[in-house]
């Protein structure tokens, strides 16, 4: 790059990096490119900060299995695996594989969603208001 153009691009580039330090941003690379902290503490930090933001639900899910009077045992199956955070491929793979039902993934995803709306009109305050209008 001609010397000018340097020039220029690095009064650009402090310009911008002023504006966003004033905004709170911090910078994952040095002045060379290179990262000032490993990958992997972005990303423990991430997944903590991910399963913090998770455990509220899961912990309401939990109650839900304990209060809740479902319709059938494979209901409360379904239920239980996911609200110990199992995915809808892994709980429909188990009940196959365990004989307990021959089931689909969609047959799992629409348990689990007809039941997350009864629990949410059971436990969160002003959700049959919003949702039932």
């Amino acid at each position: 790059m001609p010397p000018k153009k340097l020039d220029d691009y690095n009064k650009i580039r402090a310009l911008w990096y002023k504006k966003l330090e004033k905004e709170g941003f911090k910078d994952i690379e040095d002045d060379q490119g290179r990262l000032k902290a490993w990958s992997s503490r972005f990303s423990h930090t991430r997944i903590k900060e991910l399963y913090e933001d998770k455990q509220p639900y899961y912990n309401m899910a939990t109650q839900f299995l304990n209060d809740y009077k479902f319709e059938s045992r494979l209901e409360k199956i379904i239920w239980e695996y996911h609200a110990n955070a199992l995915s809808v491929r892994d709980i429909t793979t188990i009940l196959r594989k365990t004989k307990v039902a021959k089931t689909n993934r969609t047959t799992i995803w629409q348990t689990i969603k007809r039941l997350e709306e009864h629990m949410k009109r059971m436990y969160l305050i002003g959700y049959n208001e919003k949702y039932n209008d």
